[in-house]
């Protein structure tokens, strides 16, 4: 038997390190689940190791062939703040880029007044600015002077750094000034790593370059500590050690070393690799949405034709790097995630707060005592009596008291409040699934649902029908499967460059040229780094394109050959037809080819699979059943449902729900009416049973009233999360797309704001609104005093769009955006020494501006004719009616979803909830006035100050607010309108 046909897996979690092992000749697989050791991961992959090693006959003398690692050591390093002291160049200049960062904060407009900043990764005391300068397009306007960059380098060598960044400005174009001061720096700080811009991330964008590389720089010391001790570790033991990329791809250990910043995210990629190589590479699946499950938060991911959708950048807690990674999405929805109902809206919640491991869910009997979703899932029998195959007993009178808690608080039965927060659970976890699908141009219905993690499969048939992805597919092993997916992915690398030209001033032969220069760096790249040959490598093409005067690209993948033979319009018409799935609209503008890229990977080499016996009829024996349970679905109890083996199941075997199958790792869920059919390696796959019968679910008792309210008000948020992102993403003027200066408003059928910002002004349209509302009409305007002080001034252009089914009015969606210009007297629109409305530029009352869908284009072209930036204004409008009209399909799914009766008595219970919340806080306040006054120093034309004051004084259930203590109003432009909606 060769040593090198053993190739082992291994994930390392927060809780657990998973490893697999696979005979690459046989397919033959052995498991691990250990504990991680956060002191030092390595410890415990060693462990794990010897213990699977131990299982295979003469394991101590074998030699792996290659151990491919997954892992969290640059997450935690970035995450916990212990990366190392960085030194960082920039040019004269930029030294304070990393504290001026971007303008867009988490929470929105103004949000950085009270945004917690973090400290910069670099410090400014060992920041240095380097003498010389290169222009955008790489040639030299001031030449680099090594003796005056020395002299200044010398100030912070006395200061020990760990790491040294070097990020000149437009580097991407010419690294020459990068690599003479990495050279200097070399002289002063010998042994120091250094990393450059211009390798780490050669494309435009300032910040996110010099971020990138800063990240790339504080994180490098300890992962290379961290690499060493497992090699040491695994000397003798493996050929090869590689490291999983937040892309799915692998490195190696060399360039892992080099290119931290690629494997911050390692970990999150594991499970979707895994379902990638079980599920889309084994069966006629190939589109998947991925769901990973654990005890704090979910994953999830979306995986089109067997290939993972991968993003241009990555995301760890606050901070944003430009590096590949799969395009994972988390929230706080887990097992451990917590119910709770405030006093204040008597409205279940359930996470993101976690009982974490300890004291962990009720049901644990650890300590603890809040109720979670483990414990609802314990109550209505979904869990066996205890887990890991007997090794870890289950307290159901625990978790029974801790759900008890919440039934009381909200006035409903212990089932009922289970279910309930099931139900919010699942909500959560589903407008996740939808960012991955819905939001990328995706329809959920054209894919399956492949569920795992610990919680996973239990939650996947719930899921399954609110996503409507068919099959649900539990592969086997659910929770090693990022083990799983790490032992069978492969050696990838990519090489990018900026070029950042439209195409109108480039040609295909230019574009040919740069792409295949980055071809051959790829190409030896992988042949001298990665140990894989030219002819065993597949290479991908890549553009990033955007509509000039947007700031976020869209990546667009192209065969060469079609465009070698189409040219720039072969480019032109695939960017168009993706931003027309990701954002729903495409435009004439000129389009911009920003960066050009390259990925290599090695060529699959297929393992064999271990095949499961196939049964001899379809309905499992009895015998296969552990035991057996009482399961509640929707307010029933099912008797006798059987706890099946899932090691003791063949291909072949269907089960019919409603049962549990439970294995080491997981436990899976199906649902009355439905089944799972076992095939030939070991997926479970669910779907609607074939003979249903006339059995139908109980309707939604009064008691439950209040769960679906809470159902209905998340999809409202996730729908108002749809529009940000939107108008983010695709705007042309920097206040909408950097400082967030967009708001949007969903409302009821009479204009009352079910979700938004600054206050429904949709009611006192309707009563100045004499004319004729019909589906596909939409309205623009930038009138202040036409929509209640809505709109603060002529550059906060407003769309307002009726929603209808069925010639029925349902909803309003609404959504402005802050203009870069308007026209007026001055750039920008808001001259300060402005004394009428006119000089703002072109105001626009309320306008019905599309009759039935049809626009007035004669009437846009006069107003855009009046401002200085008319492709802006053209754009952003558009984008604004992308939003609304996301936000409407989202309010139609809602009404198809819970029918009209039930839509329309969940808004009334929400405002009624909001109403007696709001009340119940102007309650508590005290009767006695409270004062407020503040000062405008100067009113743009030398007068001032200006004084607000303001008397607030409670009477009953209403404040009354006097503002007869503020100035008159000023001749200049800094008056504001008195809205009582705001």
């Amino acid at each position: 038997m060769a040593s090198s046909s053993y190739r082992l897996g291994v994930d390392v979690g927060g809780t657990f390190t998973d490893l697999l092992l696979i005979r690459e000749d046989t397919g033959d697989t052995w498991r691990a689940k250990v504990p991680s050791t956060p002191e030092d991961q390595s410890l415990a992959v060693i462990d794990g190791k010897d213990q699977i090693l131990e299982n295979i006959p003469d394991g101590a003398n074998l030699v792996l062939h290659v151990v491919n690692h997954g892992t969290t050591v640059a997450t935690n390093a970035i995450l916990e703040q212990k990366g190392v002291r960085v030194a960082l160049v920039v040019t004269e200049g930029y030294k304070d880029i990393l504290q001026t960062r971007r303008a867009q904060v988490p929470g929105g407009l103004a949000s950085w007044i009270i945004w917690p900043k973090p400290e910069p990764l670099a410090p400014l005391e060992l920041t240095v600015e380097a003498p010389g300068r290169l222009a955008s397009d790489g040639k030299v306007v001031r030449e680099f002077d090594k003796n005056v960059f020395a002299d200044r380098l010398r100030v912070i060598v006395e200061q020990k750094p760990d790491a040294v960044t070097i990020s000149l400005i437009n580097s991407f174009a010419n690294p020459e000034h990068e690599q003479v001061a990495r050279q200097v720096v070399a002289d002063l700080l010998p042994n120091v790593p250094v990393s450059i811009s211009s390798e780490v991330l050669p494309e435009l964008m300032e910040y996110e370059r010099t971020i990138t590389t800063v990240v790339n720089s504080y994180i490098e010391p300890s992962v290379r500590r961290y690499l060493d001790n497992l090699l040491d570790g695994l000397k003798g033991k493996a050929k090869h050690l590689r490291i999983l990329r937040s892309d799915g791809g692998l490195s190696s250990v060399s360039l892992a070393k080099q290119y931290p910043v690629s494997w911050v995210m390692s970990g999150p990629a594991g499970g979707v690799t895994g379902a990638v190589s079980v599920v889309a590479k084994q069966t006629k699946h190939g589109n998947l949405i991925t769901l990973d499950m654990g005890g704090t938060s979910t994953d999830v991911a979306l995986v089109e034709n067997g290939a993972p959708r991968i993003r241009r950048e990555t995301k760890i807690g606050d901070l944003v790097v430009k590096a590949p990674s799969i395009d994972v999405r988390t929230v706080g929805a887990g097992g451990g995630s917590i119910a709770r109902v405030p006093e204040v809206t008597k409205a279940l919640r359930v996470g993101p707060e976690s009982a974490g491991s300890v004291p962990g869910p009720a049901c644990y009997g650890k300590g603890g005592t809040l109720a979670t979703v483990s414990d609802a899932n314990a109550v209505l029998g979904y869990l066996p009596s205890s887990l890991l195959d007997g090794a870890f007993p289950l307290d159901l009178e625990m978790a029974k008291r801790a759900i008890q808690q919440v039934a009381d608080d909200l006035g409903v039965s212990l089932h009922d409040a289970a279910e309930g927060i099931l139900k919010i659970s699942n909500e959560t976890i589903y407008g996740a699934l939808r960012l991955v699908s819905v939001e990328q141009g995706y329809d959920p219905r054209d894919f399956s649902l492949v569920a795992f993690g610990g919680a996973g499969p239990l939650h996947a048939c719930s899921l399954g029908k609110l996503l409507g992805a068919w099959p649900v597919i539990i592969p086997p092993s659910p929770g090693v499967l990022c083990a799983l997916g790490e032992v069978t992915t492969l050696l990838r690398h990519e090489i990018g460059r900026a070029f950042t030209k439209t195409m109108d001033q480039t040609s295909a032969d230019e574009l040919l040229d740069g792409f295949n220069a980055l071809l051959t760096q790829v190409k030896q790249v992988m042949r001298d780094e990665q140990g894989v040959p030219e002819e065993k490598q597949r290479h991908t093409f890549e553009a990033d394109i955007r509509y000039s005067g947007q700031a976020n690209n869209v990546p667009v993948k192209f065969e060469l050959d079609a465009f070698q033979t189409e040219g720039l319009s072969h480019l032109r018409a695939l960017f168009d037809a993706e931003h027309v799935k990701l954002y729903t609209y495409s435009l004439s503008t000129e389009v911009e080819i920003v960066n050009l890229r390259v990925i290599a990977e090695e060529s699959r080499a297929e393992l064999p699979v271990k095949r499961l016996e196939q049964a001899g009829s379809p309905d499992p024996p009895n015998s296969l059943a552990s035991s057996t349970t009482t399961l509640v679905f929707e307010g029933k109890e099912y008797e006798g449902c059987p706890i099946w083996n899932r090691s003791s199941l063949l291909a072949g075997h269907i089960l019919d729900g409603p049962c549990i199958i439970s294995e080491m790792d997981s436990n899976t869920l199906i649902h009355p009416d439905y089944q799972g059919e076992v095939d030939a390696v070991g997926n479970i796959f669910i779907n609607e049973a074939s003979d249903k019968g006339s059995v139908k679910a109980p309707q939604a008792s009064e008691e439950l009233q209040t769960v679906v309210v809470d159902i209905f008000e998340n999809a409202l948020r996730n729908a108002r999360a749809e529009m940000d992102a939107l108008m983010t993403r695709t705007t042309m003027s920097p206040a909408i797309r950097e400082q967030q200066d967009e708001f949007n408003v969903i409302a009821e059928p009479g204009g009352k704001m079910l979700v938004g910002q600054f206050g429904s002004f949709i009611g006192d349209f309707l009563e100045a609104w004499k004319d004729s509302i019909e589906p596909g009409d939409i309205f623009l305007t930038n009138d202040p005093y036409s929509v209640a002080g809505a709109v603060s001034h002529h550059n906060d252009w407003l769309i307002l769009m009726p929603i209808f089914v069925d010639e029925k009015l349902i909803a309003w969606t609404s959504n402005f955006g802050h203009m870069t210009d308007v026209g007026g007297a001055v750039p920008g629109s808001l001259p300060c020494a402005a004394s009428s409305v006119f000089e703002e530029g072109i105001q626009i009352p309320v306008t019905k501006v599309a009759v039935k869908g049809v626009w007035n284009t004669d009437l846009m072209e006069v107003i855009y004719r009046n401002v200085r930036l008319p492709e802006w204004n053209r754009s952003d409008v558009r984008a604004l009616v992308a939003a609304c009209e996301i936000a409407g399909r989202r309010m139609t799914e809602l009404h198809q979803r819970f029918g009209d009766a039930m839509y329309f008595a969940a808004i009334d219970d929400l405002l009624s909830r909001n109403r007696k919340a709001v009340a119940s806080i102007i309650g508590s306040m005290p009767e006695e006035p409270a004062y407020f006054e503040d000062w405008i120093d100067d009113d743009g034309q030398g007068v001032g100050p200006w004084k607000i004051g303001c008397t607030m004084t409670r009477k009953g259930e209403k404040l009354h607010f006097d503002f007869s203590e503020t100035d008159p109003q000023s001749p200049s432009s800094i008056n504001f309108y008195l809205s009582i909606a705001m």
